[in-house]
Formats: structure tokens, C-alpha cells, sequence
């Protein structure tokens, strides 16, 4: 995939993902293990590459992988819900040591119609909201990785605060 650019290779992912969220869902009782997810993932996504890539699910620490023999050319993180600090940092370094093109991280929502995706290339971290339906991209923030792993708190959302009970 050498000839192919960054911006095939993230449209080559938006398919895959189409494809994954119109898979029948896992039911609840089922409760599926990370690495049951992370195949079906990578199943959704293998029409749209190449035949000379390869996905791999849990390698080099990447919940799954696309590479050539030159090397990674996208690691995928994901979450159910909101991505923790410490799993965005994974995917910063990840980016940087392994000097993948292409690094995302994402928080796939099961019941909302929209997923999160923390899009790591050239230097930047986009945050990106991504319509489950129509997948169109709203663009919610864009900082520097140096900003994102000194600030690695999530975006500000106008979240409720629980309250908390007070018992006697």
C-alpha cells in the first residue's frame, strides 16, 4: 500500500466501520469478550484493504493492526465507552514508536448513534464525532499530541455530575 496515502487509508477504516455497526449486534446476555469485538472489527474492515495487507487483532499492543511488509500502517484502539487516560496515552505512544502513519482511537457508543474518534497523525490529534447512520464528521477539536499527552483529559462535555448519597 505503498502508493496509497493517509487519506485511503482512513477512508479504507470509514467503510469498514459502516460495515461493523450494520453487523447484527451481540446481544448483552452474550456478554463477548474484547478480542470476540476486536475480530469482528477487523473482519468488517478486511474488504476494503488490499489483499496484500494484513489485520491483525492484539498485536504489538494494538487492539488491531494493518500492516505491509514495510511496516504499520494503522493501529486501531477502541473503547465501548469513553476512552480512559491511560488508553489514550497507549495510542500516543504507540503512534510515536512505532511510527505508524495512522493511529486511531475510538469510542464505539453501542447505544448512541454517533462514535468518537481520536484521529493521531502528522503530529495532531482530531477529535472527531462520526454519525453511525450517515457517517458524517464533525470535527469537535484539534491539538497538538505534545497538548494531548500533557492534557490526556477527555473533551469537555456538558456531562450531569452524579450526586452523591449521603447515608445516615
Amino acid at each position: 500500500m505503498k502508493e496509497s496515502s493517509l487519506l485511503d487509508i482512513y477512508e479504507s477504516f470509514r467503510k469498514g466501520m459502516d460495515a461493523f455497526f450494520t453487523l447484527p449486534a451481540i446481544p448483552k446476555t452474550l456478554k463477548p469478550k474484547r478480542s470476540s469485538i476486536s475480530s469482528r472489527i477487523a473482519s468488517a474492515l478486511r474488504p476494503y484493504f488490499p489483499a496484500s495487507i494484513s489485520i491483525d487483532t492484539d498485536l504489538l499492543g494494538a487492539d488491531i493492526l494493518v500492516w505491509d511488509e514495510t511496516g504499520p500502517l494503522l493501529a486501531l484502539f477502541w473503547s465501548s465507552s469513553y476512552l480512559a487516560k491511560k488508553r489514550k496515552l497507549k495510542a500516543i505512544s504507540f503512534h510515536e514508536k512505532e511510527k505508524t502513519p495512522l493511529t486511531l482511537a475510538c469510542s464505539l457508543f453501542p447505544e448512541r448513534s454517533h462514535f468518537l474518534v481520536y484521529r493521531i497523525e502528522n503530529g495532531f490529534i482530531d477529535y472527531l464525532h462520526i454519525d453511525k447512520n450517515t457517517f458524517s464528521e464533525e470535527v469537535l477539536r484539534r491539538c497538538t499530541i505534545d497538548e494531548g499527552r500533557r492534557n490526556p483529559d477527555q473533551l469537555l462535555l456538558p456531562l450531569r455530575a452524579k450526586k452523591k448519597r449521603i447515608t445516615p
